[in-house]
């Protein structure tokens, strides 16, 4: 695989090495997937937990806002059966 571009770890900064690559058909498109990892296993421990922590606080915005869409859309159904 020959790369025009390195890839760094974000926490340790060391180069990242390649760990598997898959395809994937979207719609009419075939995307090809890397996953790569830090060579050093405990920075790489660490940095999933902090992708996880991001993606939980992510995931717990987004229910959020959608229960928040939901409550105005039953207040707006109230206000029009009131009149």
């Amino acid at each position: 695989m020959n790369q025009a571009f390195k890839n760094v770890c974000i926490r340790c900064g060391k180069e990242r090495v390649f760990l598997r690559e898959w395809t994937e058909r979207v719609g009419n498109s075939v995307v090809i997937n890397t996953e790569t990892t830090c060579p050093d296993h405990e920075c790489q421990k660490l940095v999933d937990k902090d992708n996880k922590k991001q993606r939980d606080k992510h995931i717990l915005m987004k229910k959020r806002s959608e229960q928040r869409a939901k409550e105005r859309n039953r207040l707006r159904n109230e206000v029009k059966i009131k009149h």
